[in-house]
Order: C-alpha cells, then sequence, then structure tokens
C-alpha cells in the first residue's frame, strides 16, 4: 500500500513539474517574441535609397528605405517578417524591379525592428495603423494618382491584410501575401508546441494574459481570417511548401475566407523567385501583376 502511494505521489508530482515547466517555457517564448530586446540598425546600403523617417500617432519613428525611379507610375510598399526587417527583403525587392518595372519600391521597418522606434511588437495588428499613414504619406509626396501595390512576408503579410480589411488602404490596386498566418495565437501557439512541445490547450491561455497584462491587446481579436473577410482589393495568396515560420495549410483558411478577387499561389521553392521562369506556372505571380498593378 505504501509502495502504491509512493509510485501515485511520484506521478502527481512529475505532472505537476511538467506543468510548471510547460507554463514557464510558454511566457518566456511569449514574452521574448512580443518584446524587442535588442535594437538591430537595417542596411539597406546596396539599394541606392533615400531614408524616409514617418512619426506614426504613437510618437515613435519609424523608418522607410524609398528606391525612386523616374516618371513611376506605381509604388510597391515592402513589409517584412515578424523579427527581421527591410534588409531581409532586399532579394525580393530585386526580383520585383523585374516584374514590376520603373516602379518606386518603398521597404519598410515595423515598429520595434530594425531601426524603426518601438519595444513592444505589434505582428500586423498595430502595424496595420502604421501602414495606413504609409499609404498616406505616398499619396502626400506623388499625388492621387499614385498607384500603390503592397507586398508582405509573414507578418508583414498580415499586416497588409489586416490594414484591408479595416478599409485603411488608398489607391492600393493588389496585394501580394507571402506566408501570412492565419492568426496571432495560432502562430505563436504553433511554434511554441514545434519547440516545447507545449499543448496547443495551454498556450493560447497564458498568452492571452500576457497579451493583455504586458501589451494592452487581446490576442483572440488578432485574427486575419476574420479580418480577410473584408478585404476588397485582389489579392495573390503566396505561400510556399517550404515555408518553416508558418504551416502551410494556413494560405488555404486566408485564401478561402477572403472577401473579394483571389488567386491562389502555392510554391515547392522556398522564394517566388527561385522559381524556374520557363515554367509556366511561375507565370500566374506574374500575369496577376499585370491585370492588378
Amino acid at each position: 500500500m505504501k509502495k502504491s502511494k509512493l509510485v501515485l505521489g511520484s506521478i502527481v508530482a512529475g505532472a505537476v513539474t511538467g506543468a510548471a515547466a510547460m507554463y514557464k517555457a510558454t511566457v518566456d517564448f511569449t514574452k521574448n517574441m512580443l518584446y524587442r530586446n535588442e535594437i538591430e540598425r537595417t542596411n539597406v546600403d546596396d539599394l541606392d535609397v533615400d531614408v524616409i523617417r514617418l512619426k506614426n500617432s504613437r510618437g515613435l519613428v519609424l523608418y522607410g528605405y524609398l528606391r525612386k525611379h523616374d516618371n513611376a507610375q506605381r509604388t510597391l510598399v515592402m513589409c517584412h517578417r515578424l523579427g527581421e526587417n527591410a534588409g531581409s527583403l532586399k532579394t525580393a525587392a530585386q526580383a520585383f524591379e523585374k516584374l514590376l518595372p520603373e516602379t518606386n519600391i518603398l521597404l519598410l521597418d515595423a515598429a520595434a525592428h530594425g531601426t524603426s522606434d518601438g519595444y513592444i511588437r505589434g505582428f500586423g495588428y498595430k502595424d496595420a495603423d502604421d501602414l495606413e499613414e504609409w499609404n498616406n504619406y505616398l499619396i502626400e509626396q506623388f499625388g492621387e494618382d499614385m498607384k500603390i501595390v503592397m507586398y508582405g512576408e509573414g507578418m508583414g503579410a498580415n499586416t497588409i491584410l489586416n490594414a484591408s480589411g479595416l478599409g485603411k488602404l488608398k489607391n492600393v490596386t493588389a496585394i501580394v501575401s507571402n506566408g501570412a498566418y492565419d492568426n496571432v495565437s495560432g502562430y505563436l501557439s504553433y511554434h511554441i508546441f514545434k519547440k516545447y512541445k507545449v499543448t496547443p490547450k495551454l498556450s493560447p491561455i497564458v498568452m492571452k494574459n500576457i497579451f493583455k497584462n504586458e501589451a494592452g491587446m487581446d490576442i483572440a481579436d488578432m485574427d486575419t481570417v476574420r479580418l480577410v473577410k473584408n478585404n476588397m482589393i485582389p489579392t495573390i495568396f503566396m505561400h510556399s511548401k517550404e515555408d518553416a515560420d508558418v504551416p502551410f495549410r494556413d494560405v488555404f483558411e486566408l485564401y478561402n475566407s477572403n472577401g473579394g478577387k483571389a488567386v491562389l499561389f502555392p510554391i515547392k521553392e522556398l522564394h517566388f523567385y527561385d522559381m524556374n521562369q520557363d515554367d509556366d506556372y511561375s507565370k500566374i505571380l506574374s500575369d496577376f501583376l499585370k491585370d492588378n498593378a
């Protein structure tokens, strides 16, 4: 009898210890993702850009990097993944120069990323307000006739889709969403499970409290699938099967929930610019841009 009680006690103690370890891992991971711990200066020197500074409604100075083309009739706005900066978009920018010749290109550092101010990341939600201000800046600089195309990777794609779903964008004729996630809770839970094997039933509860107490944000509202129902800007949903950051399955829910004209473009290559340009399938992106940009 005593031996049975000891075994049971060991099992209970082990379960409690395991639950405590999973709780701590979730807290540490979530805070690490929520806060910027150090400033990493953005390097886009080899692109020959003008550095643009924009103070947002929260008083943060945001940085953009503008590559101008003479007589440009459109501007491409590019937004990066969570934890990265505008420098990570350089190769994609060079690919778009071939797809969209004579186009201004504006690469953005999101708040709490790169050279921009801030220490709490917006995960594509507070960033949607910043994108609206960049949108207005471009119209003020280049006029009401300037067409705007927006490209985003990961969180950057979510920023654009959220801003469109909230009706914050003007003069935007096309959106290229590359690797957007369905919602923040699912995205972070996916990474916590992958890294620490924390059950998705526990992590959302812990994350919800952290987001509310630390940043005043309701993670339950940070749902791009819900917002794209109001997206009426022509959108191509691109996602690589090799994407290690966002689950490939997310692209289907976003595409199926989208309210307006949409094209689904799953790819097997890690990057769209790695595709064989002689393959007819690769022309889906260029054809979309020809029709909408």
